[in-house]
């Protein structure tokens, strides 16, 4: 009697058991992820960090009770090194199953659009080569600016400052090139006195070139150049004597601003509002913030489109996520209010901004 008693307690308890395995699975969320193929370490760790940043900013900000889907992060290190980037592509799609790739640039978007093609995985990317976009992935969806626009930006704060002459400082690398030609055409058509002076990746001394320009008569230097070279002719333009009021910079970030900055003007876009920035800032203890708008940007659009989808009765496929964000005319983004283009591209508008001691303010047009 009490061996069968015993039988039915234990055969009770794993129908219990079963009952609450059944139930626990029935209301598991479906899982989608989200990758990042980063620059984690290297020169450029900084720019993934923050990237990442921005990214746990986007879903701590959800209220996960409400959200159909369980949303992951998947992170992968490429250095910062074109090469690398298939294989890590083809590793996030076959074996990490992701849903979304984000990457930081165009170039690396081109590469691995054909893998995200033929497997059908929405991959995003920042670029400021709008007119290129036709030439990405189907299932692809770019956010950034034209470098034209920067150009007639940085065009205007001359004009507003009343420049007669401006020694331009140009790395020689990717969409730099691009936009040093806007510039340079744009400068001839509004008759100044400029130069532009072209450096290569890996350079580090910038002193006799400073100096030939200061010769020239040059007294105001424009500086478009990614780090560390930016910051290291930035600060040889203050050795040389020149005065911050008189040093203007594309910076697609100058991090947590400091005196050394104190008076220069920058060009920038998609850094993100003040406050955006400031509570990146704080809540995970880094400076340098250039990435996690756009990577914040990324991971909300993607969870509004695979939520709105569900709200449909839809899949959040590869083509729904991407028909989702093309048909969108405006999106609030990290930088405020976004624009659509029929393409899909995302546009920021380009943000001008003055370095004030310890802190920035942007400049209202």
């Amino acid at each position: 009697m009490k061996k069968w008693l015993l039988s039915l307690c234990m055969v009770l308890a794993l129908a219990a058991c079963d009952d609450k395995k059944e139930t626990a699975q029935a209301n598991a969320k479906l899982v989608i992820k989200i990758g990042a193929i980063l620059p984690l370490t290297g020169s450029q760790a900084d720019m993934g960090e923050a990237a990442k940043a921005g990214m746990y900013k986007a879903i701590d900000e959800k209220d996960k009770s409400s959200l159909h889907y369980d949303y992951q992060f998947v992170f992968e290190d490429n250095q910062a090194k074109l090469a690398s980037m298939p294989a890590i592509a083809n590793k996030m799609i076959m074996q990490d199953n992701v849903d979304a790739i984000g990457m930081i640039t165009s170039a690396m978007a081109r590469v691995v659009a054909p893998i995200a093609d033929q497997k059908e995985k929405v991959i995003y990317a920042y670029s400021i080569e709008e007119e290129n976009y036709s030439s990405f992935g189907k299932y692809t969806f770019i956010q950034g600016i034209s470098t034209e626009a920067i150009a007639d930006k940085l065009i205007q704060l001359f004009h507003d400052d009343k420049l007669d002459n401006i020694s331009v400082f140009a790395e020689n690398i990717g969409v730099l090139g691009s936009l040093t030609s806007y510039l340079d055409k744009k400068l001839s058509q509004i008759g100044i006195k400029y130069e532009i002076n072209t450096f290569n990746p890996g350079e580090r001394d910038f002193r006799i070139a400073l100096e030939k320009s200061k010769s020239k008569g040059f007294t105001n230097f424009f500086e478009v150049g990614f780090p560390p070279e930016r910051d290291i002719i930035i600060k040889q333009m203050g050795e040389a004597g020149i005065s911050n009021q008189n040093i203007y910079s594309f910076s697609l970030d100058l991090g947590k601003s400091s005196v050394a900055y104190d008076g220069m003007k920058t060009v920038s876009y998609n850094q993100g509002t003040v406050d955006f920035i400031k509570s990146i800032q704080q809540k995970y203890n880094i400076d340098n913030v250039y990435g996690s708008a756009a990577f914040y940007d990324f991971v909300s659009i993607v969870i509004e489109a695979c939520e709105s989808l569900y709200k449909e009765d839809q899949k959040p496929t590869a083509e729904g996520i991407t028909t989702y964000i093309h048909n969108k005319k405006q999106y609030k983004c990290a930088s405020g209010e976004c624009l659509v283009n029929q393409n899909g591209f995302i546009l920021n508008q380009p943000i001008v901004r003055l370095y004030e001691g310890d802190d920035w303010q942007e400049i209202k047009e």
